[in-house]
């Protein structure tokens, strides 16, 4: 397992690097503005009080944008950076197995002396490192810079945070794989059905604060069990977070159990 493992990582060595680096700026360039933000918060607030409840909703689970949870929630972790790791999740656990397939050296894998499980599981793990080293660049960002800038949010707090935003991204990642395991036309819909889940929870649990009926479809979806201000406030209800990580398990047992019974050849 560690050879493949390994030989994948290596595969995508510039692409970590690039993520890594575009991450990085993208917190240091949000987290920057805090100071002028806070500054002039009284003169924002006019301006913002304008917006429907709906709008708000949609870019932050506080509905407020000036306070140091409302500011590090809105413009870190309840959307921007969830978006960027998911992007990066789904995209990996669909092309983990499927480049393999598409470029025709699943065989040469699986020629190895490595069962169909070993393999998807290190195939699995690679992925997961990837997500984990750019989730955790992105956390040490955050909490550097709300130092710097002198944003008073405990470290402990950013640092749960940021690891609930990699399970959700996790979660998307493993709907993704899934997809791409069960072969036939479902495994082209890969990135199309997990970008459809990922979407669509963000904007119906969004919407479900101020959408009374939109409560319960919401609970269907991960992202209603992700709420950052909540976790940033010290707040959260950490069994919530086992939806998102029952979903992983689950995704990643259909994985193994429809993999191994493919009929790879074709």
């Amino acid at each position: 397992m560690r050879p493949i493992i390994r030989w994948t990582l290596w595969q995508r060595r510039w692409s970590l690097v690039w993520w890594v680096i575009g991450i990085a700026a993208f917190i240091i360039l949000e987290m920057a503005f805090y100071p002028t933000v806070r500054d002039q918060a009284a003169e924002l607030e006019k301006s913002f009080s304008k917006l429907s409840e709906s709008a708000i909703a949609l870019f932050s689970d506080t509905g407020d944008f000036f306070s140091p949870v409302g500011y590090l929630s809105g413009q870190v972790f309840y959307l921007m950076l969830p978006l960027l790791l998911g992007i990066l999740a789904i995209g990996a656990g669909s092309s983990l197995i499927g480049k393999e397939e598409r470029e025709r050296t699943l065989e040469l894998l699986l020629s190895r002396p490595i069962s169909r499980g070993r393999l998807i599981l290190a195939k699995a793990l690679a992925g997961a490192v990837i997500i984990l080293t750019i989730g955790l660049v992105g956390i040490v960002s955050t909490a550097v810079m709300a130092k710097l800038v002198d944003l008073a949010v405990p470290f402990g707090n950013i640092l749960l945070a940021g690891i609930a935003s990699i399970a959700l991204v996790l979660s998307f990642g493993a709907i993704a794989f899934m997809v791409t395991l069960l072969g036939g036309t479902a495994k082209t819909a890969s990135l199309g059905i997990a970008s459809l889940v990922a979407l669509a929870g963000y904007l119906i649990s969004s919407l479900a604060a101020t959408v009374d009926w939109l409560k319960w479809p919401a609970k269907a979806f991960p992202f209603d069990y992700y709420r950052p201000a909540e976790i940033l406030r010290g707040t959260y209800n950490w069994t919530s977070i086992m939806f998102i990580v029952a979903v992983i398990l689950i995704c990643g047992l259909i994985s193994w159990l429809s993999f191994r019974r493919r009929d790879i050849s074709g």
